[in-house]
């Protein structure tokens, strides 16, 4: 399928104090980023739309080598510059996605996803939805190219598109609902931009729910509680509780593959998870660090050794129910002999620096 991108960025950014497009989040600007998450998945033809400022936008855009079109008519409204995209695009296109420039945390595996949802429908438009609210960006077909240029404009490119056939996709991306239309917003964007590759709580929510059972749902929701008390028993360690929940809760995201740890990080990975992986590829097995500094691997890989399914069970009794099912296997039996020296060590490290029982915590947390 050949896809293009339309990436408005031509209004007056009036209510925000700055120019969006040129602003930067990180070391990229607005107009960067958006170009990145579509360069990400090998879209070639990606068109943008300037107009207030023209000359320092289409410089920005000829540096990272797209193609810009100016809409002279840009105080007309958003709309007028969707036009004014939709026009340039070749005729080859099949589809194209339409997003502003101050949407600029898009996923890359949002998109990826979106376009595995297009099935080639001619009028059949395709709409993220995260937490149950539609986002950007849409993937409209190249067949609604003429009805955009027809348009007049009334109601914007919502209300054309709401007189077709619409698909809805779920995402886990809190991205897609994520707009910078004032100062407060744009600092909202920084501090999600700088810790990008740690899903929020409720992104973590909705990846899970997307490829876990509703058993490894639960399982992983109370190894996450089992973490978030432990980690809150350690006073004076600087742990980050979102990426210990999320570890937490996706840690068996591969459970019933081989090296299931291994490929469950490598899945995350690919998905732009880079932290939540490296917590994930040591949850079945750890060496106690050297240094006795207890970090989020240390924490979820015990916090899972604490819960069998959705019960939570003594740490003894964990090691014990696996003894007992492999009997008859004397290599298997000294693996687990070998984990549970090793995660016994690693609770003795907790309940050192803690100064209190591991069965204490948790009885104290409600667990």
């Amino acid at each position: 399928m050949n896809t293009a991108a339309v990436i408005l960025a031509a209004g007056l950014s009036s209510r925000m104090g700055a120019f969006k497009p040129l602003f930067c989040l990180g070391e990229r600007s607005l107009l960067e980023h958006c170009w990145a998450i579509f360069h990400d998945i090998g879209l070639t033809e990606i068109r943008v739309v300037v107009g207030h400022r023209a000359g320092e936008t289409a410089a920005e855009a000829e540096s990272l080598g797209m193609k810009w079109v100016k809409n002279s008519d840009y105080r007309a409204g958003m709309f007028s510059s969707i036009r004014c995209g939709v026009a340039t695009l070749s005729k080859e296109v099949d589809a194209f996605f339409v997003l502003p420039v101050d949407i600029p945390l898009i996923r890359p595996a949002t998109l990826r996803a979106i376009l595995t949802a297009f099935s080639g429908d001619n009028d059949t438009v395709i709409y993220p939805i995260f937490a149950g609210r539609r986002g950007h960006p849409p993937l409209i077909p190249a067949a609604l190219i003429p009805a955009i240029l027809s348009h007049d404009g009334v109601g914007g490119l919502e209300t054309l598109l709401g007189q077709y056939q619409g698909t809805d996709v779920a995402v886990w991306d809190e991205g897609t609902l994520m707009d910078a239309d004032t100062p407060e917003d744009l600092q909202r964007l920084q501090r999600r931009q700088v810790r990008i590759s740690v899903p929020t709580r409720q992104e973590a929510d909705a990846l899970a729910g997307l490829l876990l059972s509703e058993q490894g749902i639960a399982h992983g929701r109370l190894v996450g509680r089992v973490a978030i008390a432990l980690a809150q028993a350690l006073n004076g360690y600087r742990l980050d509780m979102d990426l210990l929940y999320g570890a937490a809760l996706l840690h068996d995201v591969a459970k019933g593959q081989p090296r299931h740890e291994i490929r469950g990080a490598e899945m995350l990975s690919v998905l732009g998870l880079a932290e939540i992986a490296e917590v994930v590829a040591s949850h079945k097995d750890l060496e106690p660090p050297n240094t006795g500094q207890l970090t989020e691997k240390e924490i979820v890989c015990l916090a899972d050794k604490l819960i069998s399914r959705s019960r939570r069970v003594r740490f003894e009794e964990r090691y014990a129910e696996k003894l007992a099912l492999f009997a008859r296997d004397a290599g298997a039996c000294q693996n687990i002999i070998g984990r549970r020296t090793r995660a016994r060590a690693l609770k003795a490290l907790v309940e050192q620096a803690a100064a209190r029982s591991i069965e204490t915590i948790l009885n104290e947390a409600g667990l």
